[in-house]
């Protein structure tokens, strides 16, 4: 498929001059690097909704941004975003972890196209980042905090990924690249629409040699390579004028190598997996109510061979039927609603746990804007569980531009994975005491300005908790304090020029145990400086630093201080050609951030792009 991916690229961009013209407007760039008030997210309350309305923090990367950065791995887009740091274990596809405000990676959700993408096979049943390729995601909203209250999210927040959006007119993108470590990436997508119907279809190859992952890997000290093939589709069909079927279909397969596996340690380890997510959703929209009906289907299958052996062979599912409503009683009131039946599966194990939900949110005069919700889930292995969210937002008019004031409170809870019962199980430990779900709270606070001329300044505080904490001590334990994250992040999105733009944010988080302790792999100072130059309507160059300072490893010694820098250069010869050029950590920082195994470093990359 790669082959003939690139042979139609090549023959599409010899053909450039005389296809239909479409893609990219000239209009100025730089508006689309800054966020405005009207920017409309879902995330928040599971509906569609201006960020003049959501008082919870919400953060945006859309496609402009996501192509600039042009990371293959997903993970390494969000690397940029307020609050987020990532974990990796030795290069593209190996295991990962997304971090948000100091929380692990699984007690963020991820969505795809509406699709809970969780993998219930994990240790603690969360997403497997990794394997999520950039190649057509249109948007990317980040919720930060437990204010997941539509979800039933954990204390690190949803991460709603968006494919993107068919055009009026059919569209064709091919795209090839290739570069260091002999990687190379190739995607295609169509997508359309008429008078009824939208689509989108994708394909997206990307493999790598890779680098020796492990430190400890001193006598085979092979490359450890990694393979992802990902199909996506979605169909739309406008039935009526209220009236909307749709259909997500969306398939992962990735082939890992990597190092220390089995016991004893072996460093010749293989890691096959395959994940495979369906939705079908059928809405009914009016005026004033919004009504939507869905079964999504999570199937993932993951096997490793240790020296050729088989040493871990799991499969597990997620099915879910939803029923999501939002009824607007007039100009002030809304309710939003929802129903949820989910059933988790792994092997012979499972669990059905249903959710009911109801938000009440108000618009008060010109500015003010408050919401007040609860849930309600019951577990049929943990019983009943309520959580809660109330958050308002103010926004002041000026001559210069918008303020806005913003708080919420949210609380959530993550029952014990499958993966930890089964495993405390078979241990057969009376010592061990039944798990128990975990509960979390947080609260944040923020003020933002809009200027007129595009300049947006945010200062959020952040302070959550987690109670009953599982934790790893010869088996899952609970621990009888609270674990705490406690932080400020400040973004700062600044047009200097019509021809430059600097997107910044800043975060300081202070993690710990509920032993007081600094929690692994959170870093205390994380910053990301970002510089656009837009010099025409045909070329743009970003370049990006992040650094990452005050980092501990688990057993409290202090990981090394780091700062990488990553460029990239685009230009369009024409509305259906472009051609990219991307150099990974610059400087060839020799850093860490998972102990014991290496990062990849100074590298480049090249590609091309074909519209028509």
């Amino acid at each position: 498929m790669k082959k003939l991916i690139l042979s139609a690229a090549i023959s599409a961009a010899t053909a450039a001059p005389v296809v239909a013209q479409t893609a990219e407007q000239d209009t100025n760039q730089s508006q689309a690097l800054l966020p405005t008030l009207e920017t409309i997210v879902v995330v928040s309350s599971r509906q569609p909704e201006t960020m003049r309305q959501v008082a919870t923090s919400v953060s945006v990367l859309d496609e402009a941004q996501i192509k600039a950065r042009g990371f293959t791995a997903l993970a390494d887009v969000l690397r940029s975003m307020p609050s987020v740091s990532v974990t990796n274990a030795g290069g593209m596809g190996k295991a990962s972890s997304i971090r948000v405000r100091g929380e692990s990676g699984y007690r963020t959700m991820v969505r795809v196209d509406g699709v809970d993408v969780t993998d219930p096979t994990g240790t603690q049943a969360g997403a497997q980042i990794q394997h999520i390729l950039s190649a057509d995601v249109g948007k990317v909203e980040l919720l930060r905090g437990p204010q997941g209250l539509m979800y039933g999210a954990d204390a690190g927040g949803v991460l709603n990924i968006s494919t993107e959006s068919a055009s009026d007119d059919t569209e064709v993108k091919l795209a090839a690249e290739g570069g260091s470590f002999n990687s190379q990436r190739y995607n295609a997508s169509v997508g359309g629409t008429s008078n009824t119907l939208d689509y989108f279809v994708a394909a997206s190859y990307a493999e790598t040699d890779g680098f020796n992952t492990s430190l400890d890997d001193t006598e085979l000290g092979d490359d450890d390579g990694y393979d992802n093939t990902t199909l996506h589709g979605r169909l739309g069909w406008n039935v009526t004028q209220a009236l909307r079927l749709e259909a997500v279909v969306r398939d992962t397969e990735a082939t890992n190598e990597f190092d220390r596996c089995g016991w004893p340690y072996a460093d010749d380890c293989v890691g096959d997996f395959d994940q495979t997510n369906t939705r079908v959703s059928a809405s009914y929209n009016t005026e004033r109510f919004r009504n939507e009906l869905a079964y999504s289907n999570t199937d993932v299958a993951r096997k490793n061979y240790a020296s050729g052996e088989v040493s871990y062979d799991t499969e597990g599912e997620i099915e879910k039927l939803e029923w999501l409503g939002r009824a607007e009683l007039n100009e002030v009131h809304t309710l939003a609603y929802g129903l949820e039946q989910r059933e988790d599966t792994v092997r012979d194990m499972s669990r059905d746990q249903w959710g009911a939900y109801a938000e009440y949110q108000g618009h008060y005069g010109k500015g003010l804007y408050v919401t007040a919700g609860a849930r309600h889930d019951d577990s049929d292995d943990f019983g009943d569980y309520d959580t809660y969210r109330v958050s308002a937002a103010y926004v002041v008019e000026l001559a210069a531009g918008s303020l806005k004031f913003k708080s919420s409170y949210g609380t959530g809870f993550r029952a014990p994975s499958l993966f930890e019962i089964d495993y405390n199980r078979q241990l057969d430990n009376p010592q061990l005491a039944p798990l128990t779900p975990e509960e979390s709270e947080g609260v944040d606070a923020g003020i933002e300005f809009f200027a007129n001329n595009g300049l947006h300044l945010e200062l959020v505080y952040f302070d959550q908790s987690i109670e009953r904490e599982i934790d790893w001590d010869s088996g899952y334990v609970q621990t009888a304090g609270t674990s705490t994250s406690e932080g400020v992040e400040l973004i700062a999105d600044v047009p200097l020029a019509d021809w430059l733009v600097v997107n910044a944010n800043y975060t300081y988080t202070d993690a710990t145990t509920a032993e007081d302790a600094v929690r692994a792999r959170q870093p205390e100072n994380m910053a990301n400086v970002g510089l656009t130059f837009l010099p025409g309507s045909d070329l743009q160059m970003s370049v990006n630093l992040r650094t990452a300072g005050g980092t501990k490893d688990r057993y409290g010694d202090a990981i090394d201080n780091y700062q990488v820098l990553d460029a990239s250069v685009r230009y369009r010869i024409s509305p259906a050609l472009t051609f990219y050029v991307r150099g990974e950590n610059l400087t060839d920082e020799d850093y860490v951030e998972v102990p014991g195994y290496r990062t990849a470093g100074a590298s480049g990359y090249g590609g091309v792009e074909v519209t028509f």
